[in-house]
This record gives structure tokens, C-alpha cells and sequence, in this order.
């Protein structure tokens, strides 16, 4: 059980506080109570006390020194502050001292108690199990762990695995340590029953002697990276050398992904398009980073492979593999291939066309002249309109009132926003003149076509 103290100069507020909670409930059992800084030091000189919740506003010891003092008596002591407000100032001279978590007197009152003191006992865990880690090496050659996708996924495997009587380390919450001499095929069994596509099931080798909380941060790093790389369709274990992990070298950054990708040679050369798939998949990007720069790709190339970038998020939002993006990548090229064709441009020209194509969606909220692409492009008036319209299949005036009036109908079904404000967006700044050209373009005008669509 955790070993909880509560602290506070007036007595009813204690009172309150320790009866107002089923500590039981969160593992937890009060040891004591005090109503000022100097008796809680001296109880803690004599008591082992794991949790302190305390008010720092108290006569005599308070504040910061009252803090400090109680971190001298037990370095070890987590320590929750309750305060009156939210006094951003005190809070955060009691964050760099190492406070656990500090919550207002009323949240007790008006919050979800029970949410408020699981995240309090989970911060509590978490913090505990970091400071054991740092002082622990592994024991065996291997070790195989179990890593769950979220949170709530490893609440449930710990379950299962308390359940079925398997013993386990916690690594993290969602990282589950079990020595190599444990029944693989059992674990393997239970990790089926549970959803393989929920999990994965590590086996690290060479790994005698690594300090724990090393072998942890491996796991939130390198092994992260290879499992993504790695994953495949209805597999989920993996094994790896914890010696080759620490010779894994950073990949290719955000900016160098974007400069391979958004080349003309990416796209119509086999071979430079496998060298460049091998760089993005090894790429040193978060998840998040990931989906970012894969949607400028997106979008970049969007002309071309006529893909609904508005629904890009929507796509890949599922996207946890590598292989997952591989084939993504593949549609996208298969797409602009399709759309470039076989035609004996020159990659210069291809490049200059598009680059053109992109200026003007990302430019049609105002005019746009074509002595600006000519000089964008340094193409010839003549050279430029014979393979603007080649790729494109039209002038260049038709390719741009094409594009307003089908982002026009985006605006007017996905948005509620007034008529002369999407015609301002789309570039035109006559809404009459914007009313009368979409009507020739679609058969309604924008009122209509928003109601019946």
C-alpha cells in the first residue's frame, strides 16, 4: 500500500479531504495528518511516508522551505501540492524542487475524484518505477517484451497476464519485461487471444548486464524505429541484437525527406524512387512529423495524382506501419505516372509545369497573371502554354477558373461560410461576377448547388 500523509493548518479541511476519498481503493492508506510544516518534518524523521498532499500556506514552516526540508528528511517522498489557486509562480519554484502533481482544493470537490486520483496514483507509479529502474541491471541474456500501443492496451495485458499467473516487470506502462527463460509459447497464446494487431512481442538478445532504465529508453527509441520500419501484415514478434540497436544511425531529416520527395526524378525513375523509399522509411521522424511531412507530399503532388488532399488526415489517420505507408506512396506515384503518361518531356519542363500547377492553387485568392508563371518557370510565352496544356489538357486561364470553382464547391458543402466570402477565397472579388460563372460552370448557382449537395 502507498503510504499517504495529508497536511493542512485547518483541521475540517484535512478532515475533509482524507473522507471525502476511498483510498483503499487506489492502493493507498492514510498514515497520518498534521496541521503544520514543523510536526509533519518530525512525523517524517520517525515514519516511512511515500505520498504527501499538502497545503503550502501554512503558519510557521510553509512555501518553498517547507518543502525543501521535507525532500531533506526523505528524498524519496512524492509529494502532491493542494492549493487555494492556481498561483503560477509557487507552482513552479515547487515543479523544479520535484513536486508529483498540484491540484486545487475545490477540484477535490467539484472533479471526477476518481479520475483525478488515478492519474495522481499512475504519475505516482510511473515516477516510482524510474527511480527503481535507474538502479537495476537486467539478469539474463534475453528478454522478450511485450509493448502495447496505448496506455488502456497495457492496463488490459496486465490484467490478462496477472490473470493467468505469468510473471512480469513493468519497463513502462505500456512495456512488459519477461525473462527468457519464460514460456514463449504460453505468452505467444495469450498475446493471439489478446489482438496481435494490438501489440507487439519483443525478443532483445545480448542484453546481461544493461541497466534497466537504458533498456527502456531503447525501447522508446531505436526499437520503436526498427518495429515501425519492420512491422508486417500478421506478424508481431520481432527479435533483435541489443548490440546492432546501438550502432542504429539517424536517419534522414524532415527537410531531407521533403527535397527527395518533391523531385521530378522521385517520381518518374524506378531507381530513384527506391533509393529515395529507402531514406523516407528510415527517415528520424515522430509519428506526428511523419504525417505532417507526408501531407505536403500529399499536396504537392496532388495536381498530378488528382488525390482529395482535404482528405489526406482522414486516409492515414490509421497509418501505424511502415508498410502501411509504402503502399500509400505507391498509389500516389501510380497515380501521377498515370497522369504524366508516356509522354518524351523533358524532366525540366515537367518540373516547371508543375511547379506552375501548385503556384496557382496556392495563389487563386487573387489574380494571377501569366507573366508570373512565365517568369516563375523562365519558359518562353509560346513553350510554356504548348506543355501547360499538353500536361494539363488545358490553357492556362481554363486550368485556373477550373480550380476556383471546384475549390468553390468544397467551400459551399464543407463550410457554412457566406457566399461573397467563398468567392473572395476562390479570387474572385466581384461576387456577382463569381455567381455568374459558377452558374455557366455548373448549371446552379452557389445557393442551390450548396442545398443540394
Amino acid at each position: 500500500m502507498i503510504k499517504v500523509f495529508v497536511v493542512d493548518d485547518e483541521k475540517l479541511v484535512r478532515r475533509g479531504i482524507i473522507g471525502l476519498i476511498d483510498w483503499e481503493r487506489f492502493g493507498m492508506e492514510i498514515v497520518g495528518d498534521s496541521g503544520s510544516g514543523e510536526e509533519t518534518v518530525e512525523f517524517l524523521k520517525r515514519e516511512e511516508v511515500d505520498l504527501l498532499f499538502s497545503d503550502l500556506e501554512m503558519p510557521g514552516l510553509s512555501g518553498i522551505p517547507f518543502l525543501q526540508e521535507v525532500k531533506r528528511v526523505r528524498p524519496k517522498i512524492q509529494i502532491v501540492v493542494l492549493t487555494m489557486h492556481q498561483e503560477f509562480e509557487l507552482i513552479q519554484q515547487a515543479v523544479r524542487i520535484g513536486i508529483l502533481d498540484y491540484i486545487t482544493k475545490a477540484q477535490i470537490e467539484e472533479e471526477n475524484v476518481d479520475a483525478l486520483m488515478n492519474g495522481i496514483k499512475i504519475r505516482y507509479q510511473e515516477t516510482m518505477r524510474h527511480t527503481q529502474l535507474g538502479k537495476r541491471n537486467v539478469l539474463y541474456n534475453e528478454v522478450y517484451v511485450w509493448e502495447a500501443e496505448e496506455k488502456e492496451q497495457g492496463a488490459e495485458a496486465v490484467k490478462l497476464l496477472e490473470n493467468n499467473n505469468i510473471p512480469f516487470e513493468f519497463l513502462s506502462e505500456t512495456h512488459l519485461l519477461f525473462s527468457g527463460e519464460c514460456n514463449i509459447i504460453r505468452l505467444k497464446s495469450l498475446i493471439e487471444d489478446f489482438g496481435a494487431d494490438r501489440c507487439s512481442l519483443l525478443e532483445i538478445k545480448q542484453v546481461k548486464g544493461i541497466p534497466y532504465d537504458q533498456l527502456e529508453d531503447m525501447m522508446k527509441t531505436v526499437v520503436k524505429g526498427k518495429l515501425f520500419e519492420d512491422r508486417r501484415p500478421s506478424c508481431f514478434s520481432y527479435a533483435y541484437l541489443y548490440p546492432e540497436l546501438l550502432k542504429e544511425l539517424p536517419g534522414a531529416s524532415r527537410k531531407e525527406i521533403l527535397d527527395l520527395s518533391l523531385r521530378m526524378e522521385f517520381m518518374l525513375h524506378e531507381e530513384c524512387y527506391e533509393a529515395g523509399m529507402a531514406k523516407i522509411r528510415h527517415a528520424a521522424l515522430s509519428r506526428e512529423e511523419r504525417t505532417a511531412v507526408f501531407y505536403q507530399f500529399s499536396l504537392y503532388w496532388s495536381e498530378f495524382s488528382g488525390k482529395d488532399f482535404t482528405r489526406y488526415f482522414e486516409e492515414v489517420g490509421g497509418f501505424r506501419w511502415w508498410y502501411q505507408w509504402r503502399e500509400w506512396f505507391d498509389e500516389v506515384r501510380g497515380l501521377v505516372l498515370k497522369k504524366i503518361g508516356e509522354g518524351d518531356e523533358e524532366i525540366g519542363t515537367m518540373e516547371a509545369i508543375h511547379k506552375a500547377m501548385n503556384y496557382i492553387r496556392e495563389h487563386m485568392d487573387r489574380e494571377i497573371t501569366l507573366e508570373e508563371l512565365l517568369r516563375l518557370t523562365g519558359m518562353s510565352k509560346s513553350h510554356f502554354s504548348k506543355n501547360f496544356k499538353k500536361v494539363t489538357g488545358k490553357t492556362f486561364v481554363t486550368y485556373l477558373n477550373d480550380m476556383r470553382i471546384e475549390s468553390a464547391k468544397k467551400y459551399l458543402v464543407e463550410t457554412k461560410q457566406p457566399i461573397y466570402w467563398i468567392a473572395s477565397q476562390v479570387g474572385y472579388m466581384d461576387e456577382h461576377y463569381f455567381r455568374r460563372i459558377f452558374r455557366e460552370r455548373t448549371g446552379e448557382n452557389p445557393k442551390q448547388y450548396r442545398e443540394n449537395n
